[in-house]
């Protein structure tokens, strides 16, 4: 004979099944809600965050791609470039505001790893940019710029004891390959990023 406490147990056990029930995400939420700090999702939120950043980064890298040949695009570029920097420092905020307490060393986490989801979103946009939308736009710049005296004159102090010319046709070859200047922009975004971390933090502690 099958007893009510059996019954009972199946049927609760349905239920949660039914109902997909993930303590996970319940624990995380009470955590905030008790303004702990919890680093799993923290780390939901800057992925969130990054995306966002990483838009508008990608946003801002375009205009000044073909801000070249449209002044207020180039300047759109920059405007897009500092407002996903104040972005990032206000969503941080935002989340410590929601947390009720997020300490400098915990802002800098959470800023360093918004910026880390948000180079991987523009760095995707960037690669395809290179493969499929730039023709050898970026190279004929370079190749341009190269060809002012002005130009040409400090290049020459930078390379002494090097060929010009072969530094030049280097240099050349690598705009013209999407993965070497996805990876060089790559480098670039994270020494970026390294270096507004601490401010993007300042800006997004909560005491």
């Amino acid at each position: 004979m099958i007893s009510f406490s059996y019954l009972f147990d199946r049927i609760k056990e349905i239920i949660i099944e039914q109902l997909q029930v993930d303590e996970s995400e319940i624990t995380m939420e009470t955590n905030m809600e008790k303004g702990e700090f919890d680093i799993r999702l923290a780390r939901d939120h800057c992925m969130e965050y990054g995306m966002v950043v990483g838009l508008l980064c990608s946003a801002s890298f375009l205009c000044s791609m073909y801000g070249t040949t449209s002044l207020l695009l180039g300047q759109l570029g920059n405007v897009l470039g500092i407002t996903a920097f104040v972005t990032a420092g206000v969503l941080i905020r935002h989340y410590g505001r929601k947390a009720g307490r997020l300490t400098f060393g915990r802002s800098c986490y959470m800023a360093l790893l918004t910026y880390a989801f948000a180079i991987m979103v523009t760095a995707v946009v960037q690669y395809i940019y290179f493969r499929y939308l730039d023709a050898g736009r970026l190279a004929n710049q370079v190749e341009q710029i190269i060809q002012m005296p002005e130009y040409r004159q400090w290049m020459e102090q930078l390379t002494v004891g090097q060929d010009l010319d072969e530094v030049v046709d280097q240099l050349l070859q690598m705009t013209r390959n999407p993965e070497r200047m996805t990876m060089q922009l790559i480098w670039m975004n994270l020494i970026f990023a390294l270096l507004l971390t601490v401010p993007t933090a300042l800006m997004g502690k909560r005491k």
